[in-house]
Formats: C-alpha cells, sequence, structure tokens
C-alpha cells in the first residue's frame, strides 16, 4: 500500500507539477513582453501614492525582459512602504495569484505594496519555473527579485527594512531561496504548500530571517510526512526533499530558537518557535483535512490576512 501510494504521488508529480532544479536552457527567441516600464522617481517619498491595481510591470534583467504585476496602496507623501512579493506555483504563471484580490485589498488598507512575480517563458519542464539555486546555482531568479526591489525603491518609497516573499507550492519552493540566499534584505517569508532539500546545496543566515510554513498533512504533492527524493539523477544537486516537520525544526535550529508551543485550533495543528535569534518565529500551520490546493482559509482566519499578519511584524532593524 505504502509503494502504491508513493508510486501515486510521484505520477502526479510529474505530471501535474514539473518542478525541477535549473539547466541553462538553450537561447530561445521571445516574444516582446506587454507591459508598462517604472517610470524612475528623484525623491520617491517626497510624493504620495495613487492606487494602482494588478498593473502589469515589464522589467529587465540582464538583458532580459521579466514580468510582474504591481498592485501599489493610495499613501500620503512620506509613508514608507512594505513589499511583498509572491511567487506562483508551477503552470500557474497565467493565473491570478491565490487570494489576489485578498492580497490587494490587504495592501490598500494597510499600505504595503504586492508584486507578483510571473516566471520566465520558454522554460522546459525539466527545469521548472522557479530556479532552485539548491538544484544548479543559477540566479536568475534571485536577481529578479532584486531587480524588483531595487526598481520599485525608485518609484515608491519602499521600506527597506520590511521585505517579504510569499509563495505556493513550486512558488513556496523558491521562498525557501529567498530565506536562504536573500535573507540579509529580506525578513520574513511565508510559504504554502511547498519545501526545499534536506541538505541544500548552500543557505547561510547571514541576518535572522522568519519562516511561517501553511500545509496540509493530506498533500498528495508535496509530502507532508516523509522525506522523498525528487527527480533523483536528472539534475545535480536536486535530490531528498524535507518532510514538513523535519522543514519546521531545521529552520528552528538555524534560527537558534529555543522554545516550542504546539496546539491545536479547529483541525489545525498550530507549531510556534520562539525565544529565537534576532527575535524571529518559525510558525506551522499543518492542516489535518487539506491536500495540496492553496487554502482559503486556516482555522477560520483568512489565509491572505493570516499571512500578513505574520510577516508585518519583522524587519531588518
Amino acid at each position: 500500500m505504502a509503494q502504491h501510494t508513493r508510486a501515486l504521488f510521484l505520477t502526479v508529480m510529474m505530471v501535474l507539477m514539473p518542478m525541477a532544479g535549473c539547466t541553462t536552457a538553450p537561447a530561445i527567441d521571445r516574444p516582446a513582453l506587454e507591459g508598462e516600464s517604472l517610470e524612475v522617481v528623484e525623491s520617491p517619498c517626497s510624493l504620495p501614492t495613487q492606487s494602482l491595481v494588478q498593473s502589469n510591470t515589464v522589467l529587465s534583467v540582464n538583458g532580459v525582459d521579466r514580468l510582474f504585476r504591481l498592485s501599489v496602496p493610495a499613501s500620503e507623501a512620506g509613508t514608507e512602504l512594505p513589499l511583498i512579493i509572491a511567487f506562483h506555483g508551477g503552470d500557474m504563471a497565467e493565473e491570478d495569484f491565490p487570494q489576489q484580490q485578498d492580497f490587494d485589498a490587504l495592501g490598500e488598507e494597510n499600505d504595503f505594496i504586492m508584486a507578483y512575480a510571473v516566471a520566465e517563458e520558454g522554460r522546459t519542464a525539466a527545469e521548472g519555473e522557479w530556479y532552485l539555486n539548491t538544484a544548479a546555482t543559477s540566479r536568475d531568479d534571485n536577481n529578479f527579485a532584486d531587480a524588483i526591489v531595487d526598481a520599485l525603491s525608485d518609484t515608491y518609497c519602499i521600506d527597506q527594512t520590511r521585505l517579504y516573499a510569499t509563495g505556493y507550492s513550486l512558488g513556496s519552493m523558491f521562498t525557501y531561496e529567498i530565506a536562504c540566499q536573500m535573507n540579509s534584505r529580506f525578513a520574513a517569508v511565508a510559504s504554502v504548500a511547498g519545501t526545499m532539500p534536506v541538505e541544500p546545496e548552500s543557505c547561510y543566515l547571514y541576518s535572522d530571517v522568519a519562516v511561517m510554513h501553511i500545509h496540509g498533512k493530506l498533500d498528495l504533492i508535496i509530502d507532508y510526512d516523509d522525506d522523498w527524493d525528487w527527480k533523483d539523477g536528472e539534475h545535480e544537486g536536486v535530490g531528498t526533499m524535507s518532510s514538513i516537520p523535519g522543514l519546521i525544526e531545521d529552520w528552528a535550529v538555524r534560527a537558534n530558537c529555543q522554545e516550542r508551543v504546539s496546539h491545536y485550533h479547529l483541525d489545525v495543528e498550530h507549531i510556534v518557535h520562539s525565544e529565537c535569534s534576532g527575535s524571529v518565529r518559525i510558525e506551522h500551520h499543518g492542516m489535518e483535512l487539506n491536500g495540496h490546493p492553496w487554502p482559503d482559509e486556516v482555522a477560520g482566519t483568512n489565509t491572505a490576512e493570516l499571512i500578513w499578519r505574520f510577516l508585518r511584524q519583522f524587519n531588518h532593524g
């Protein structure tokens, strides 16, 4: 039975989510992306902002045009705006990000910017839509995330101490690249239904980073309870992926957390690691009756709001 379940799991993985580490793809001709360019402003914090919702924005990153959708709240001059970059799941580049309207509404209400990164076109199923440094040390998407922050900082009054990332599925995997590779810049990440390697090729905490992970315990795509081999032998560096309990405990060790509490609210196990370095926390919401899909609520709380409540507590002060 266990072998049958594992076989079904791997089959679903291969069919529904072509997630992989990255190898260098051959050069291809890419059609011009349609979207607006950001206008450089001499003193962004001296100007108010006007509300902007889901504006297709094109950005050149190392000579390649990349696309993201931008939502900006109306704010008064001098208002420093936190930024959340959201990374979509596999094969979801043309779809709305989960609870996109909820995130946009929260941004308008709480004065923060949402940037919905869109995966580069033309990547193969073997490469996956988001490159994971742990697989082949490519920094293409890390550079994309950096470029989004830099470009928005030239246009808007970005709070550089409150940069955050969230992601779903494969995008959740990439948020752990943010946590591992870009923690000197990003203060916290919130991931839904992803994981990371048991032994990542590189993961160095130059600065403290808070982590929240939401996961359904009935997930057949990203196994909750067990470590699993992902594309073993296909790409160097992609191997054993972590169970979710193992992932949370690993980050608690990385953050040097001293306290752990766990309790249930409705059908959700909530684990909190606290007393960590830099006053960060490592939190997990394990949903007993959920599978892989993004949940609209976690124990009665809107998921987008739960994520914002967590992220907003942390900064690189």
